[in-house]
């Protein structure tokens, strides 16, 4: 499935008689993949070899390519040999391809995360953001909606902050997603010669679960994978993805 492999490697025009090879090749490799996902599954951090774990995830997240191009064999097989036996069979494991690599890639982050760092493997030669501010009662506004909320402000360079300031206020009032304009404004003002990007911090309400981020600026408002900014900023030990628990 990894882009050494055959289903990956397979030429754009494959004869139908290639067929049995596909699904034979497969399904071997399907099999394969969930049985390292339950190897993983049973592993903790300390018995988990990270070179081979990083080894691992190179290969699964290169299934991608390989999965699209077994996607447009499939396709043309279909329409060039409609009633071709086996076809049914390898549009079910075509099926299956995503699923599998996410539950081994879960994992894979499960046993990362546990070490105090997230699921995405970070170059080494990749600077981390420094902390430099931590505020538990940062106010943006005087308005009496707008009480005072947590924020860290992250330098990952000297023109460029990461603020997250976390959503809700103790005492409640609006959201800082939806005053996005005013908090942004603030941190602008307080930090005049640097770019600010925003992100909204919802910590999990329960143990064990996951930390939320939005980005609310600039115009790529939306979601944020809490793995993309614990890696990101190095903050492992301070914020939580599902796989921490």
């Amino acid at each position: 499935m990894g882009s050494e492999r055959a289903a990956g490697r397979e030429p754009s025009e494959l004869g139908i008689e290639m067929l049995p090879v596909a699904v034979a090749g497969l399904r071997a490799e399907l099999s394969e993949a969930r049985a390292l996902a339950r190897e993983l599954a049973g592993m903790t951090p300390a018995q988990a070899d990270s070179s081979w774990c990083d080894q691992l995830e190179d290969e699964y997240h290169d299934v991608g390519a390989g999965h699209r191009q077994m996607v447009r064999q499939l396709t043309r097989w279909r329409l060039d040999h409609p009633d071709a036996p086996g076809l049914d069979e390898l549009a079910d494991l075509v099926a299956e391809v995503e699923p599998v690599c996410h539950d081994l890639l879960r994992q894979l982050a499960r046993l990362r995360c546990a070490r105090g760092t997230s699921g995405t493997r970070v170059p080494q030669d990749r600077p981390r953001a420094t902390l430099i501010r931590d505020e538990p009662q940062w106010t943006f506004s005087d308005s009496r909606h707008c009480g005072p909320r947590a924020l860290h402000v992250w330098r990952e360079d000297d023109t460029h902050l990461v603020a997250v300031v976390v959503a809700e206020s103790p005492e409640g009032g609006v959201n800082t997603a939806d005053a996005g304009d005013a908090v942004a404004a603030r941190l602008r003002a307080e930090h005049p010669d640097c770019e600010i990007e925003l992100l909204v911090w919802t910590p999990s309400p329960v143990p064990g679960g996951g930390d939320r981020f939005e980005r609310v600026h600039p115009s790529a408002a939306g979601q944020v994978v809490a793995h993309d900014v614990i890696d990101r900023l190095g903050a492992g030990q301070r914020y939580r993805c599902r796989c921490q628990s």
